[in-house]
């Protein structure tokens, strides 16, 4: 969301000692005087956050002073359904997952996470003014390398910078995550928030997610069946039957479907069939860290589409994804042919 000027605000969630929240971000822009602003939601001491895109919005409508009321795009965001607020997946910011991936393998999804999580982090420490944690996150070299999109952790050197990074967020992390939160102001009920779903979806194995794309917002559910291969996750499956994938508008709409007998390789979950007891639709609303926007790309985007492709049967050279940067006519050429698998159920 952009106002004429091309200053931007964004909504992002953070994930941090097992809570989440959404607020909103402004990245760097000039003010009419020429100087360089950066900001979050704030009652001008503390990052507010909230528990689901409702509690924002009403936040915001309400005309409440806070440090991004002077921003050029306030007004347009002012304007924006709850729907229009809701972070994609790649603007969600897990501050307890850092020690879960830096134990894992450097591959390129763990590695822009913990990047994209850390440059996060120093922006608190900018827009807080917190000299401490500016110190640990931008004087520290591992996080410094971490940050540098030129950075690799592949062969023998890339392999002990990573080893280095992983000793480095073992002896810092916990203090990191300390200062963020004494700077996080959590507003509203958390026990009820918008990922109060997961309970039921983890145990099935499943979850509702949004799709965005250049011309709609579609729902689906995403679940993952076992498989004897070593994929931890196992193989992909969705919402529908044979090569197309089941997409709703609405979240009463999706649970309707989820309720009902229509056959979907989803029935195969175990516990698949609890959700014909669950008669609140709310709870098919997709969690705040469920939405993928493929209108450009991005670590989140590429593995739904991958995904996509594979539960479709679809005949589509993959290779043109592994580059990087990606070309974006490669890209946009891939969502549209998963575009004509993704059915409208009424």
């Amino acid at each position: 969301m952009t106002s004429s000027s091309g200053a931007a605000i964004l909504p992002i969630t953070l994930t941090v000692n097992g809570r989440i929240g959404v607020t909103l971000w402004a990245p760097p822009w000039e003010d009419e005087d020429g100087e360089l602003w950066q900001g979050f939601l704030g009652d001008g001491s503390k990052i507010l956050l909230f528990p689901s895109t409702r509690d924002l919005a009403s936040f915001v409508a309400s005309g409440e002073e806070n440090d991004l009321s002077d921003h050029p795009a306030w007004g347009l965001v002012q304007q924006l359904p709850p729907d229009e607020l809701r972070p994609s997946s790649d603007d969600s910011y897990d501050l307890d997952g850092v020690y879960e991936w830096a134990s894992g393998e450097p591959d390129p999804v763990h590695v822009s996470a913990l990047g994209d999580v850390v440059d996060m982090v120093a922006k608190i420490a900018d827009c807080c003014d917190d000299g401490a944690l500016r110190r640990l996150i931008e004087g520290t070299p591992a996080y410094a390398d971490l940050v540098d999109e030129d950075v690799s952790y592949q062969g023998k050197e890339g392999r002990r910078r990573w080893n280095e990074l992983g000793d480095t967020i073992a002896e810092t992390w916990e203090r990191a995550i300390a200062r963020v939160q004494s700077w996080l102001s959590w507003r509203g009920d958390f026990s009820t928030s918008e990922l109060g779903a997961s309970t039921i979806w983890e145990r099935i194995g499943a979850e509702p997610i949004e799709i965005r794309l250049p011309d709609a917002r579609f729902l689906t559910v995403r679940g993952y069946l076992p498989t004897d291969t070593e994929d931890e996750h196992g193989e992909a499956v969705f919402l529908g039957s044979g090569d197309t994938v089941a997409v709703f508008r609405d979240v009463s709409t999706l649970a309707a479907y989820c309720r009902s007998d229509t056959n979907t390789r989803l029935h195969k979950l175990e516990w698949w069939g609890e959700l014909r007891e669950v008669d609140d639709d709310e709870l098919f609303t997709p969690g705040l860290d469920a939405s993928y926007d493929l209108r450009r790309p991005s670590p989140g985007a590429d593995e739904l589409l991958r995904e996509l492709v594979s539960f479709c049967n679809l005949d589509i050279d993959l290779s043109v994804l592994d580059a990087s940067p990606v070309d974006r006519d490669d890209w946009r050429d891939v969502v549209h042919e998963v575009r004509t698998c993704l059915e409208l159920a009424e």
